[in-house]
């Protein structure tokens, strides 16, 4: 019986020591996270605006949709920017990961000179996504941009400014970013440099080398890893904002979805708050979709490798 005793005892000790360790990261939680989130989802049904800043005021059931029935149907530029995130996200997950995974393995090569190179391409991962925007800026000025000289190569006398064309907005919009992959090549260049090495040697020895090696060997014992960059790969594309305000404010098709949201609220005269966040919940509720696709995506095709080793 006493034995028993102190084990419970023990237990509870434990079970306290937990939840006292856990107790900060809970509070900051609950205070910098859940409050918010509930706060947007709960005025996402009120009238929230420049008459009541301080005060929102609860629609009624009968009008608690009207919000989102204004985003909708009314606010024209909802669907543009749900289409643009949406494709952001998309080109995140095939483009973004692809292309920091093919450098990663370029880095984990064993030659001369491969850390000062993986050095320099970190750089200008360095600079706030604002001050690249600010730079793609002047690379894609009519007037002394580096860009326009190269498309009169090929279309003479052209002098238009592709950040207002539609189509060519949305490309250039896409190249600001999609291509700094440094902290993701980083995230994946150190899962690769933590595989075994007696796999790899195992693998010299079954006769798989360089690509075959990376294709077969390295790749599948990275998966986890490339499934977590996959999933913030997605979601900044989807929450793309900062080259959008710095580059076209949203003109010639290139709306997101965080940029309805300032427009809404900061932009518009009335200081729609409520419609806002609006968005802000179907924002919320299309990142946790992106979360599930990306994780049945990975789960589909780690299957379909284990099925073609069997039927090996």
């Amino acid at each position: 019986m006493k034995a028993k005793k102190k084990t419970g005892r023990a237990a509870l000790r434990k079970k306290c020591f937990i939840l006292a360790f856990l107790a900060p990261t809970i509070l900051a939680f609950c205070v910098f996270y859940l409050y918010p989130l509930v706060t947007v989802f709960v005025t996402s049904f009120c009238k929230w605006d420049y008459t009541n800043i301080t005060s929102p005021e609860f629609f009624g059931l009968k009008e608690m949709w009207s919000n989102y029935d204004y985003i909708f149907h009314t606010y024209p530029y909802f669907w543009e920017a749900l289409r643009n995130s949406s494709l952001w996200a998309l080109l995140g997950v095939t483009v973004q990961i692809p292309v920091a995974t093919l450098i990663a393995l370029a880095f984990s090569r064993k030659m001369k000179g491969v850390r000062v190179i993986r050095n320099i391409y970190i750089i200008p991962n360095m600079i706030s996504t604002a001050a690249m925007g600010m730079i793609f800026l002047q690379l894609y000025s009519p007037l002394y941009g580096v860009v326009n000289p190269v498309i009169r190569i090929f279309v003479k006398d052209f002098s238009e400014n592709i950040l207002l064309l539609k189509g060519s907005a949305f490309l250039a919009m896409t190249g600001a970013y999609i291509f700094f992959t440094g902290t993701t090549t980083l995230m994946i260049l150190g899962n690769i440099m933590a595989v075994p090495e007696d796999v790899r040697e195992a693998a010299m020895l079954d006769g798989a080398s360089g690509l075959r090696q990376d294709w077969y060997v390295t790749i599948p014992m990275i998966r986890g890893t490339l499934r977590t960059v996959s999933i913030l790969a997605a979601t900044s594309g989807f929450l793309l904002y900062n080259e959008v305000y710095f580059l076209t404010k949203g003109a010639a098709g290139t709306y997101s979805i965080s940029y309805v949201i300032r427009e809404l609220a900061i932009t518009s005269p009335r200081t729609q708050f409520g419609r806002a966040n609006a968005v802000a919940v179907i924002q919320i509720l299309a990142g946790m979709v992106i979360v599930v696709l990306v994780n049945l995506l990975y789960g589909i095709s780690f299957r379909r490798k284990s099925g073609q080793k069997e039927a090996v």
